[in-house]
């Protein structure tokens, strides 16, 4: 098994955690924090359980956005090996639902679009362009509900559908019907990595903030809180216990800073504000002039 395309954490996902530390989020956005980062956590899962069961020959692209004719299409994970490609809608949904007509419905009465028409849909419109290529090979989709407390009622045999306690079986299933790939698999999964279309910039999907507006101070990497008691060289967390070093953790604020902000300038100043005053200015210098560079001089001068 090979990745070719790694799964990373999508930046708005990110940009909205490090906000929600630092401001009350709308209620729309909060929400999609929810979403993404469940959405997220079952994407880990699903990853976790390819590296554990996946044996056989296959090439693993995760994330593809694709846009095919005027139609974009997104791909959780796709997996080519030698006589198919596999399709994975990934859903992290938890509790009871009833597979209804194009739809699930929940305890509450809510009711969702079903994952197997979305995954249809892109299916259809990947197979156009599996058929660009003028590549013959089998198209397989699936819908993988990763949570061991997700159950669906009334869903029918034919329903491409994946629950956990498959998993195994699945994957055993591939290893057994697997060959060594040939060029042609590596040339649909190179063409599939050239197609790919980058994220939109996560700013545009932000809400308002501005810099005197978020709360400042250093936070813990492990948890989010503000509450650190610190020594002179490590910190502790007063809500989770976790310790790390106080120069670390800096530069993991530098970090924030500069995804949440990055057209701003990064500056002594700056940053001593933004840790809210937990360090003093000459610790910060120090640290910058040790892992930045520095430009311009005296009042104009900042870190690259």
């Amino acid at each position: 098994m090979l990745i070719k395309k790694l799964r990373n954490k999508p930046d708005l996902l990110t940009a909205l955690e490090l906000l929600d530390k630092r401001m009350t989020l709308p209620y729309r956005e909060k929400q999609h924090l929810s979403t993404l980062s469940k959405g997220y956590d079952g994407e880990v899962i699903f990853d976790s359980l390819v590296k554990k069961y996946l044996t056989s020959d296959a090439l693993i692209l995760n994330d593809l956005s694709l846009v095919i004719g005027n139609t974009p299409i997104q791909i959780d994970s796709l997996m080519v090996t030698s006589n198919a490609i596999y399709l994975y809608e990934i859903k992290n949904y938890e509790g009871n639902y009833t597979n209804l007509t194009g739809q699930f419905r929940t305890d509450s009465g809510q009711d969702i679009v079903s994952p197997a028409g979305q995954l249809n849909r892109t299916t259809t419109v990947f197979k156009k362009l599996i058929n660009q290529w003028d590549h013959a090979i089998s198209i397989v989709p699936n819908v993988v509900f990763v949570n061991s407390a997700f159950f669906l009622y009334e869903a029918k045999k034919e329903n491409p559908f994946i629950y956990l306690p498959q998993i195994i079986s699945h994957f055993t299933s591939i290893n057994r019907r697997c060959d060594i790939l040939s060029a042609k698999n590596y040339h649909i999964a190179d063409r599939l990595l050239e197609e790919c279309q980058k994220e939109l910039p996560y700013q545009r999907k932000l809400p308002l903030y501005d810099f005197n507006d978020l709360k400042k101070g250093l936070t813990c990497s492990c948890c989010g809180s503000f509450d650190l008691k610190n020594s002179s060289k490590m910190s502790l967390c007063g809500s989770c216990r976790h310790t790390t070093s106080l120069n670390k953790l800096f530069l993991s604020e530098v970090q924030s800073f500069k995804f949440l902000f990055p057209e701003a300038q990064l500056t002594c100043n700056v940053m001593h504000e933004w840790c809210g005053g937990s360090l003093p200015k000459r610790r910060i210098r120090a640290i910058l002039n040790t892992e930045f560079t520095i430009n311009g001089f005296a009042k104009s001068s900042h870190y690259t």
